[in-house]
């Protein structure tokens, strides 16, 4: 019941490697510093749930009896993954404004600053163009890319587009980012983001309080769409769910995703497409449960049905219950573990948050 690497990373969306940059200057350019309009910052975006920064540590522990749950590492991954396009993209985001926003305005309209076009300081068959609108306690904000050389915002096509709301202690805000585009501009993608083609739009809205730990993050896919394009493989994922990362004021929460894929680099699928759904809640001090299930919403081809597998980790991270629906046990029999009265949280804290 392991799950491979490549599986792992094609069932979490994982958006690799969309950085973008203008800093073949030299000058990491971002906002503060004299910046006039505030943007969001990796920190309002990125998902901090228990085990995200020693999974693999846990993970190759030596002891048998200590030993994460799939579903536990399965969700601690994806978080990872997500943060690693989601914080990448704003950093990146925030490089061009903030380099745009130190050039001279191209024009005006009403309230709005122009900058741009300009052709991409990495030499890349691109230019960029932001539109800004606002200062430091509340800004909207677009960014543009186009082919280079590119003479006016007509020419180009809208990335990303998003607002920021800074009230003392509360930051709210979100935006929009168009995979369609990014896939028209390809340059955008790194080496290994190159082996993925994409299309549709995520839209991420957030709130944090910056005194303590609440955190809302949700991320509401339209018509997304990966596909894996590398070689031997042309596997396919989809989703027009929303993800959600909600963590109150001690640090307690709740994560949860749903996806369309293919299941079939394991000997309990075939080809067809079939929904996993992944819950994960957990208690102020670390421990909690996971919820992860694999679905026939469209048919599907599993060999013995729906999969449901549930699982509770202690304030360690190490796993202290789980347990598989019965039709998969005749794969693993000794795939059950523990005891359910070990749980800090019942299936009720997935509704919380």
């Amino acid at each position: 019941m392991s799950m491979s690497r490549r599986s792992r990373h094609t069932f979490t969306l994982s958006i690799l490697g969309l950085g973008l940059s203008l800093a073949s200057t030299g000058c990491l350019w971002g906002f503060g510093g004299g910046s006039n309009t505030s943007f969001v910052e990796a920190d309002d975006v990125r998902l901090e749930i228990p085990g995200s920064e020693d999974v693999q540590s846990r993970a190759a522990a030596a002891d048998n009896t200590m030993v994460r749950g799939h579903v536990h590492v399965l969700a601690v991954a994806t978080a990872n993954d997500i943060n690693a396009w989601v914080t990448s993209m704003v950093e990146g985001a925030a490089l061009v404004v903030g380099y745009l926003e130190r050039q001279p305005a191209t024009k005006r309209e009403g309230n709005t600053n122009i900058y741009g076009p300009y052709d991409d300081n990495d030499g890349r068959d691109m230019s960029w163009l932001v539109r800004l609108d606002g200062g430091l306690t509340d800004s909207n904000y677009e960014l543009w890319v186009g082919p280079r050389g590119a003479a006016s915002q007509d020419e180009m096509d809208k990335l990303m587009t998003g607002d920021l709301h800074v009230d003392g202690k509360m930051r709210l805000g979100g935006f929009m980012l168009d995979f369609d585009v990014v896939e028209k501009y390809p340059e955008m993608k790194t080496f290994e983001g190159a082996l993925y083609s994409y299309s549709g739009q995520a839209n991420v809205t957030f709130e944090r309080d910056t005194e303590s730990q609440k955190k809302h993050i949700d991320i509401d896919f339209d018509n997304y769409v990966v596909e894996y394009t590398g070689f031997l493989d042309d596997d396919t994922f989809s989703t027009d769910k929303t993800y959600v990362y909600h963590r109150g004021d001690d640090g307690a929460g709740v994560f949860h995703l749903a996806v369309m894929g293919e299941w079939d680099e394991w000997n309990w699928s075939g080809p067809e497409q079939e929904e996993m759904i992944l819950d994960m809640a957990w208690t102020a001090e670390g421990a909690g449960r996971t919820h992860g299930q694999i679905v026939e919403v469209l048919g599907g081809d599993l060999k013995y049905g729906d999969v449901d597998v549930q699982e509770c980790f202690g304030e360690d991270g190490y796993l202290t219950w789980r347990e598989i629906n019965e039709e998969y046990l005749v794969l693993d029999p000794e795939y059950n573990f523990g005891d359910s009265a070990t749980c800090a949280l019942g299936v009720e804290a997935f509704d919380e948050g």
